[in-house]
């Protein structure tokens, strides 16, 4: 009979990941496949428990130790994603799963395996980057341009009453002509940016580790960029340069990008939107605040609820499109986190996420 370790040992000789098995009672490694000499271009003998920590990326020492001291015999993790940093002095982005395994002579031994992810978390993050800039222009344009075109909408009917007794066919041609194109490019920009929304929420939600401070800096570019454009001044700020917390990026970001939608609606131009990131006690807090007109008291009861009747027109007749507030509330909850916003008409709202922070310590 063929002893099934051989086969399993065949099968890890000749895959792409790097197999291992480390036993932790002894504090040695048992086994390393072939893939590791192809990533880390080290020999055997010369690797220890002690030189592969070193190679840990420092930001992420503290979630692999909070996941190490969480380990428990028989119960498999997976999907774990960190940095090291190898002797070709480059970052690499590492995918881990293993298990904890009780074996002859009470001995714990961790077995699993290790994945190099790097050229796919780039490209992920290439098209995350891509997507925060379109959502932030889609903003922009539902903002800055349905406004104009509702206005220029508003003139073509004015203008048709007082031509209305001039009886020149042409003319009211013309002006009617006006009135069907900006109404029908209003209704396409509505529609684009909602059907956008729906998507997002639409897939299953898959969360990584994230530095939210640097996620931020990026998605906050394109509205820096578009402040003359807008109208409003936009501020970020955050407590520590790097804060750490497990979320789906696409569907969190779309929450944060809806909320600041909601304020650019909701502020007078000159007025100021302001994001921050506060990480404290194993906890991350967002806020997204204008000083804008607020909420008025009669929606506060009600705004997170379904089929609420709180949604307003925006201050240049924008129309409610988007996430709505119930979404944004499942999407935190979906987060292990909380939602809550804190108003007074004519002195601007803020918007609060508490979520779990994903180190114990404050990177």
């Amino acid at each position: 009979m063929i002893n099934p370790a051989t086969l399993l040992l065949a099968l890890a000789e000749h895959d792409h990941r790097i197999c291992f098995a480390f036993n932790i009672t002894k504090n040695s490694l048992v086994y390393l496949n072939p893939a590791f000499d192809a990533l880390f271009k080290l020999p055997h003998d010369v690797v220890t428990p002690k030189l592969l920590y070193s190679m840990i990326h420092a930001d992420d020492i503290g979630y692999l130790k909070a996941i190490y001291q969480d380990l428990r015999p028989d119960v498999f993790i997976d999907n774990i994603e960190f940095r090291m940093i190898l002797p070709d002095t480059k970052e690499y982005i590492i995918r881990l799963s293993m298990f904890l395994g009780i074996f002859e002579k009470q001995e714990h031994v961790l077995t699993g395996y290790m994945e190099d992810i790097t050229a796919i978390k780039i490209n992920e993050e290439k098209g995350r980057e891509l997507g925060s800039k379109k959502n932030a222009i889609l903003n922009i344009i539902s903002h800055d341009l349905a406004g104009p075109l509702g206005s220029i909408k508003n003139f073509a009917f004015l203008l048709s009453k007082k031509t209305k007794d001039l009886e020149d066919e042409q003319v009211n041609k013309f002006i009617t002509s006006i009135e069907t194109l900006s109404n029908r490019s209003i209704l396409m920009i509505q529609e684009f940016i909602k059907q956008e929304f729906i998507e997002t929420v639409g897939v299953d939600i898959v969360k990584t580790r994230v530095n939210l401070v640097e996620k931020f800096k990026s998605f906050m570019q394109e509205y820096y960029i578009a402040e003359n454009d807008t109208g409003k001044n936009f501020n970020f700020h955050s407590s520590h340069p790097r804060i750490y917390a497990e979320v789906d990026e696409n569907k969190f970001m779309q929450v944060i990008n809806n909320l600041i939608s909601n304020s650019l609606k909701f502020t007078p131009d000159g007025g100021k939107i302001t994001i921050s990131i506060i990480q404290k006690q194993g906890t991350v807090i967002i806020s997204v605040g204008d000083n804008g007109v607020g909420i008025p008291e009669k929606f506060h009861a009600r705004l997170f609820e379904k089929f609420s009747d709180s949604r307003r027109t925006g201050l240049k007749g924008e129309p409610s499109v988007g996430l709505g507030m119930s979404i944004i509330k499942t999407i935190v909850e979906w987060h292990h986190g909380r939602i809550w916003f804190e108003s007074e008409e004519n002195k601007g709202s803020t918007f609060y996420i508490e979520l779990p922070g994903s180190d114990k310590q404050s990177s």
